[in-house]
């Protein structure tokens, strides 16, 4: 019997179809903070809830060196469309 490739979608759970279109997978060292993350990629520390719940970390504090984060897409903003 062979084994069949998991997806990165079965492996972390199941699929969020607008917040995992492009998913991206960060593995957290020990210089990481995950408001060092959201910085990183959302260019704003603040949004660290964002990738805390999509992972189901309870205790930010706790995460292990080498653990595989999905960091989540933003959503689009709504803003008006100006033509140069």
């Amino acid at each position: 019997m062979s084994e069949r490739s998991i997806s990165p979608y079965e492996r972390f759970g199941a699929a969020r179809p607008v917040g995992d279109a492009i998913l991206q997978i960060h593995v957290f060292t020990v210089t990481d903070t995950i408001s060092s993350l959201a910085q990183l990629y959302f260019g704003d520390w603040r949004k660290w809830r964002l990738i805390a719940e999509r992972n189901n970390i309870a205790d930010v504090r706790q995460i292990e060196s080498g653990a595989e984060l999905i960091i989540p897409r933003l959503a689009l903003t709504t803003g008006r469309y100006e033509s140069s």
